[in-house]
């Protein structure tokens, strides 16, 4: 069955259509829908799938000739006939020009109309054929394509896994700092409770490591992304205790006020590496003695998630480039952290990923502030 949609003001024309057509309707050749305009051509367009449009030009709201240049923007397959006055030929070459296949001119002579149909159809037929035969062909190319694409994504997933392993691992220098300096003022208490410390970190780091080494390999063909309702502060309780170290070792004080009852509805894993990369990112740019403070609020369908820090801060030309990844992405911390210039990037993709939206506010020298608003049910 052919679908076939025609886009004309004329009240008359519906009825004079289905009767015309009334017996390749009954045998289920061909199936109409009708719109008055080019605007709610495309409102159903979006709703149905159809073969063949034919449209007038002069219309209210939408024309046709606007029609028919965003017709070409949704399917290859689908062909447009132009039905317009003789009289309008600028119009109907101006069509001819924007892609329409062919035209009839009015009064409709539907003797015409019903020729211009099958030649039109036929000629959408054998794109289709075409196409089949190409995707047959190309099979071969195809499935080395989906090969390609697999390998850059183990690439991603194992620079994610070298990113977000860069600082709890690089906490390990400061803390052999720490070390030393008990063991020169022979502070073996202060000692004893650092390497409870360390095998705490470990445990984590460990931890870290096998959830980064599940995900990467779940998922082949894609970033995995499986919604579940997540409780806010337990997800944040468990990143910051992975940076711990890094906080004491620049004598950092974290605090987190997240409402224990808070909810997002989220990807787990992808959102885990947000909040990692933002604590991370506050950690290296705070000199020592500084604050990071982690703040939720209830904002409509959305759970807002602000992770403040008293750092360096961030100039107006570094906000407009902040998420883009690039040679002059990577800085240094307050202490020669060393970075890649690949966290903000995951932050600002993984939180479009989880349906949410990113916020940057920032003040040289006084400190910046992330916000990441996740919707609380599944969107």
């Amino acid at each position: 069955m052919t679908r076939i949609l025609v886009v004309d003001d004329e009240p008359d024309l519906e009825a004079l259509v289905k009767q015309k057509f009334r017996k390749n309707i009954r045998n289920g050749e061909y199936q109409f829908f009708f719109a008055e305009n080019g605007q709610k051509a495309l409102d159903l367009l979006n709703e149905t799938e159809v073969d063949l449009v034919l449209t007038d030009i002069n219309m209210p709201e939408m024309d046709g000739l606007t029609l028919l240049s965003k017709l070409n923007e949704t399917n290859y397959f689908l062909k447009t006939v132009i039905v317009s006055a003789y009289g309008d030929m600028e119009n109907i070459r101006t069509a001819m020009n924007l892609g329409a296949f062919d035209f009839i001119t009015k009064p409709i002579d539907f003797k015409d109309l019903e020729i211009t149909m099958v030649k039109t159809i036929k000629h959408i037929l054998q794109l289709r054929e075409n196409a089949e035969t190409l995707r047959e062909n190309d099979t071969l190319k195809i499935y080395l394509r989906e090969i390609k694409a697999q390998k850059r994504l183990k690439d991603r997933f194992f620079a994610i896994i070298s990113h977000d392993l860069r600082g709890p691992v690089s906490s390990f220098q400061g803390i052999s700092q720490v070390i030393s300096l008990y063991l020169q003022q022979a502070k073996y208490e202060d000692l004893q409770k650092m390497m409870s410390e360390v095998d705490k970190a470990t445990d984590h780091l460990s931890k870290l490591l096998d959830n980064l080494l599940n995900w990467a390999s779940s998922e082949l063909s894609q970033i995995p992304y499986n919604p579940e309702k997540i409780n806010l502060s337990e997800m944040i309780h468990d990143v910051v205790e992975i940076f711990e170290l890094i906080a004491k070792s620049k004598n950092i004080t974290i605090e987190s006020e997240i409402d224990p009852s808070a909810v997002v509805h989220v990807d787990l894993n992808s959102t885990v590496t947000i909040f990692r990369n933002l604590i991370n990112n506050a950690l290296k740019f705070t000199p020592e003695g500084g604050k990071v403070t982690i703040k939720s609020e209830q904002n409509g369908a959305f759970n807002k998630i602000s992770v403040h820090d008293s750092g360096v801060g961030i100039n107006e030309e570094q906000l407009q480039t902040l998420f883009i990844l690039s040679e002059k992405s990577s800085t240094y911390g307050t202490k020669g952290e060393k970075g890649i210039g690949l966290g903000l990037q995951l932050v600002n993709e993984f939180t479009k990923l989880n349906k949410g939206e990113v916020e940057v506010t920032s003040e040289v020298g006084k400190g910046t502030t992330f916000s990441i608003s996740l919707p609380t049910k599944l969107t």
